[in-house]
């Protein structure tokens, strides 16, 4: 089946170009863009009612993350998302969260430690209703603090590429039974860490959450084979 895009709204085209890649890369990680599908530059354009410049650019980009394909005489193909690169994600995430936490505990402040107290507990509270959209929005913010207190932009930066692919897949890790209590100790470990200006603790803790998400996100995702 052939998706159809929706027109950008006017609030969105402060930022055309970075709104019609991530519309694109969406597709892509929903999988309503399925692997070999031909994306068509002016009719992408049409349907989000923007100009081709901005596709063309958004689509270098996908091409530069490996998610669409140039092929001659074809044009630009959908690559697919595998195992493989979930993995590879998976492991850079891990380890640039880890470096993130370690730095951030020797910078953090009272006010910042407080609201990381209520974010977890709102996240907690959120799972326990069911409604995992919206702790999946609360880790979201969660997780920006620590990166923000850091104060190391070129690894925040490293990081905002992948967030996207993070979100994505903390919303399936959050569906596994039990993740939400796992959630909820980890958060605490790591507060605690922080809270003790504790790097290598903050260091194992961080590590220790980051992989735990990653395997409860495999063991939903390729439970069905879903990718």
């Amino acid at each position: 089946m052939v998706h159809h895009f929706s027109p950008i709204k006017y609030d969105d085209k402060g930022h055309i170009r970075d709104s019609v890649f991530s519309i694109l890369r969406n597709a892509i990680l929903d999988k309503k863009l399925e692997p070999g599908q031909r994306l068509v530059e002016r009719n992408i354009a049409e349907q989000l009612g923007v100009s081709r410049t901005p596709v063309r650019e958004a689509i270098n980009k996908l091409v530069s993350e490996r998610l669409v394909t140039h092929i001659p005489r074809k044009g630009v193909m959908v690559s697919g998302f595998t195992k493989a690169d979930i993995v590879e994600i998976l492991v850079i995430r891990t380890s640039l969260e880890t470096l993130i936490c370690s730095i951030a505990a020797t910078k953090i402040k009272p006010r910042e430690l407080k609201r990381l107290e209520v974010l977890a507990k709102q996240i907690s509270d959120e799972h326990v209703k069911g409604n995992l959209k919206k702790s999946n929005q609360l880790n979201d913010k969660f997780h920006e603090i620590i990166y923000r207190t850091a104060e190391s932009p070129r690894v925040y930066s490293f990081l905002n590429t992948l967030h996207e692919y993070i979100t994505k897949f903390t919303q399936v890790a959050y569906s596994r039974p039990g993740r939400s209590e796992e959630v909820w100790v980890e958060h605490n470990a790591i507060i605690d860490a922080l809270r003790r200006h504790d790097s290598s603790e903050a260091e194992a803790v961080a590590k220790r959450h980051a992989e735990n998400s990653s395997q409860a996100f495999l063991d939903m995702a390729f439970r069905d084979k879903g990718y």
